[in-house]
């Protein structure tokens, strides 16, 4: 599993979540952090160029800013993969 964290507008998350879950078993999205907009992708392994052209189409609808991952998270994801792209 890739672990993806974005920084998004709060009024946004709703909308980017929604989206994730119209492409069904694409990725999951889970918030962080609501009043900062952080939140973070879990995307299966294979599906990593699907979820890179679905970010870049939502770019140009709301702001979803990649953020490097970090102890510094509020409530960070232990998990083995993170890309820190």
């Amino acid at each position: 599993m890739l672990l993806r964290y974005f920084r998004v507008n709060r009024r946004d998350i709703a909308y980017f979540r929604f989206t994730l879950e119209a492409y069904e078993g694409l990725a999951t999205l889970s918030t962080l952090d609501a009043r900062n907009g952080i939140v973070v992708l879990s995307i299966p392994e294979g599906f990593a160029d699907e979820v890179a052209a679905l970010l870049a189409a939502l770019a140009h609808e709301i702001d979803v800013t990649e953020i490097p991952f970090s102890d510094d998270l509020p409530f960070p994801l232990k998990q083995e993969t993170h890309n820190d792209a």
